[in-house]
């Protein structure tokens, strides 16, 4: 793998952001759908939820699976159905049955499908990659990341002014084949795991071996507070936007970009780093990064001030998840990555979900300037408990 890693490696970091770019530019249509048919805050509510607890739900098995079975099927077989769900929409979207509860069924399917693969996908790097390489590879991913949140939005948003929801779909649906194709390249050796245990079993095993490793434990717990205080940033940025500075389609427009190009800037910078003397430091930093800026978002008198701490915000997204998934790819045993990657997908999901359904309610019974200023109060202390839990 050393000295032929890099067509094996690249090839499969490439298969899965261009399958990304097609399910981000499907699922910005859908919610612009769901959001200009109804103008109603219950169907996005529902639209989040039916996006979000699948995952959090067949994580409780996917995890197990990607280290019980081949990782390589399990992305074919999770990607492929999606994919065969988001055709047969297509069809019955252009035969005219255009119906919204449709649209959260198969938007709960396809979360059950990327909640079967990402832990597989996550996992799938150490395989594919040298360990002293991972950092750049994670890195570059999250380059790529950050350019498809760039992009889809402009994509899906003109595919949905000028043509039809139809297309939208047929793009995901594209992205997908070339994505298995790419696929079908790749070799991925199964992992020895014990066969003897149920899926039940191996999730409480995966938990108890979690909660056992104290890297771990301490990466899981900061995860967990970090999904759930940035809620106000990465939920409800655009509600604070439209009440201190004005709903104007230009400012939502440029918080999206302004976001994504300090990710797309510090992405390169973290990817040309082979790997970082201490990621459990960097991590915490970045952590604390964020968290200062978001009290500055509720402090900033204008938009453009505003923007500088959103780009900053946008800044420390790659530190943060490079960080965390090499901490996990180089801490967790081959046997357990993907038990470990699925109970890191949940937590952050369960949390997320947590914090868009208690602060969402919060935020129309007091100013939300002080629930941005009070998560990050709280989020800068958590950094600052991690950084010093994680002292060598």
């Amino acid at each position: 793998m050393q000295l032929h890693w890099q067509k094996q490696g690249y090839l499969f970091l490439a298969s899965q952001n261009i399958s990304l770019f097609g399910t981000m530019v499907t699922g910005y249509a859908i919610t612009w759908y769901i959001s200009l048919t109804t103008n109603s805050g219950l169907w996005l509510a529902l639209a989040t939820v039916s996006t979000l607890l699948p995952q959090i739900l067949i994580s409780l098995i996917s995890g197990s699976w990607a280290d019980r079975y081949s990782r390589k099927w399990l992305i074919i077989g999770a990607d492929g159905g999606i994919a065969l769900l988001t055709l047969g929409l297509s069809i019955i979207w252009e035969l005219g049955f255009h119906s919204l509860p449709w649209l959260l069924i198969f938007a709960a399917l396809r979360s059950v499908g990327q909640g079967i693969q990402q832990p597989a996908v996550s996992s799938a790097y150490p395989q594919l990659v040298p360990e002293k390489e991972l950092t750049r590879i994670n890195g570059i991913n999250q380059t790529l990341m950050s350019l498809s949140t760039l992009l889809s939005p402009m994509v899906g948003g003109l595919i949905l002014a000028n043509f039809d929801l139809y297309w939208a779909l047929m793009i995901d649906v594209v992205t997908a084949i070339v994505e298995l194709l790419c696929m079908f390249q790749i070799k991925l050796k199964p992992v020895k795991s014990d066969k003897k245990q149920t899926p039940s079993t191996d999730f409480l095993t995966g938990f108890k071996y979690l909660f056992g490793n104290s890297i771990l434990r301490r990466l899981f717990t900061i995860n967990a507070l970090s999904f759930l205080l940035m809620t106000p940033a990465t939920v409800l940025s655009l509600l604070l936007i439209q009440r201190q500075f004005g709903a104007t389609v230009s400012y939502l427009t440029l918080q999206e970009v302004v976001w994504a190009s300090g990710s797309i800037m510090s992405g390169l910078i973290v990817a040309k780093h082979k790997a970082f003397k201490n990621n459990s430091r960097v991590l915490g930093l970045a952590i604390g990064t964020f968290a200062i800026t978001m009290v500055l978002m509720g402090f900033m008198p204008n938009i453009w001030l505003y923007l500088g701490a959103m780009f900053l915000a946008g800044w420390s997204m790659p530190f943060i998840m490079t960080t965390q998934a090499v901490i996990i790819q180089t801490t967790a045993a081959p046997d357990f990555m993907g038990r470990t990657f699925a109970n890191y997908q949940m937590i952050g999901n369960l949390m997320l979900l947590i914090g868009s359904l208690t602060l969402g309610p919060l935020a129309d019974v007091i100013p939300l300037i002080w629930i941005f200023i009070t998560c990050g109060l709280l989020l800068l202390i958590s950094a600052i408990w991690y950084l010093k839990a994680t002292q060598y």
